[in-house]
């Protein structure tokens, strides 16, 4: 008996056909933009750039100066990380068994690789900023027609909308859903279900309620929002263990997921609970009087859609709000430059509400005074 090269497993042959599986089960992918130019490069902490608007045109006078406006960009830092699984194979099977044994733990391997590519891809969106949120009761149609608002001016163009199974039963009874037998050729991807109000929907069971934030949030993402970035490509090796006549094959992949443009996602937000975010970014700084201070609340935590910042000010080291319960006596907050008299007060409550004003987040920090 001969034996020939179907008998074998090459190692090459086998990284080569989990490459081309590689990225068929992200449901990520279609607006994710894939980058090998890092590919054999040192370094396991990579920056990347992403750009700011320079701003919309100004009116300029005949013969007057046009003013240069300046194109900059913030630097985001990505770690690479390592995806592994391995499949154990024995003899029996690869030579006996029904099929093709070695092609099928490619595809295994590759979807394997994916669904934690996928995984990261989507801890990405959920960390999106709160100015990309829109508050809803629920998924509805009117809710996806108030979060399109976040686009602003960039509202054409090609938008995937992620929900789960329950999501999508609410929007198909909508009249406005269209089903994705009348979508035809202007089918994004594949997987998609449905259309409502220009977002093409892809049911995902990444979409859940979230423990930490005491959120659901359904995404509409637009095509270049997130990056996938390659430091190698599939890495196989197989560790031949003769002693049990069987064969273990490894692979891995290294990479690195970063969001490279917030304003190209949308979030349409469902609260579940009122989350405590003391420990999130916000603090008080003296006013320019005295008596008086100043809360400063950061970029990532700025309202959204359908919410605002209002506080309150006391003696009490505790939290305030209830939640689906309306909080009154609240004052708007006016920005990180607003001087607030704090009186006799030594804490300052800020509470982040809806448009009924029943509070979604809340704070409780001692103020520093002038």
């Amino acid at each position: 008996m001969i034996t020939e090269t179907k008998h074998m497993i090459i190692p090459e042959v086998v990284s080569d056909i989990i490459e081309s599986e590689l990225g068929g089960r992200i449901s990520l992918m279609p607006v994710t933009e894939k980058d090998n130019s890092l590919e054999s490069l040192p370094g396991d902490t990579l920056k990347f750039p992403c750009f700011r608007y320079i701003g919309k045109a100004e009116q300029v006078d005949e013969n007057g100066q046009v003013t240069a406006g300046l194109l900059s960009a913030d630097t985001t830092e990505a770690k690479v990380k390592k995806y592994a699984k391995a499949v154990c194979i024995t003899d029996e099977a690869r030579l006996s068994g029904f099929g093709d044994p070695i092609g099928e733990a490619a595809k295994q391997l590759a979807y394997s690789i994916d669904h934690a590519v996928d995984e990261e891809l989507f801890s990405l969106l959920d960390n999106i900023p709160m100015q990309r949120k829109m508050a809803a009761e629920a998924l509805t149609s009117d809710a996806v027609a108030d979060a399109l608002s976040l686009f602003g001016e960039e509202l054409d163009g090609d938008k995937l909308l992620f929900t789960d199974a329950k999501g999508f039963a609410q929007l198909r009874k909508d009249p406005s859903y269209i089903r994705a037998s009348d979508i035809g050729q202007r089918m994004i991807c594949q997987g998609v279900v449905g259309e409502i109000w220009g977002c093409q929907i892809i049911i995902s069971s990444r979409i859940r309620d979230s423990e930490n934030s005491l959120e659901k949030q359904h995404f509409i993402v637009k095509p270049g929002a997130l990056r996938l970035v390659n430091k190698r490509g599939t890495l196989l090796e197989v560790d031949r263990e003769p002693d049990f006549m069987r064969s273990t094959l490894y692979a891995s992949k290294h990479c690195a997921c970063y969001l490279y443009d917030s304003a190209r996602v949308a979030s349409i937000t469902v609260f579940t609970g009122l989350e405590d975010v003391s420990d999130k970014g916000l603090y008080t700084v003296p006013g320019s009087s005295t008596g008086d201070t100043r809360l400063i609340i950061p970029s990532d935590m700025l309202s959204g859609g359908g919410m605002r910042w209002a506080y309150l000010l006391s003696n009490e080291n505790k939290l305030k709000g209830t939640f689906g319960t309306v909080l009154t006596g609240t004052t708007p907050w006016g920005g990180s430059g607003e001087n607030i008299a704090a009186g006799t007060n030594n804490y300052i409550h800020a509470v982040l509400l809806n448009v009924e004003n029943k509070p979604l987040k809340t704070a409780t920090l001692e103020i520093n005074k002038a």
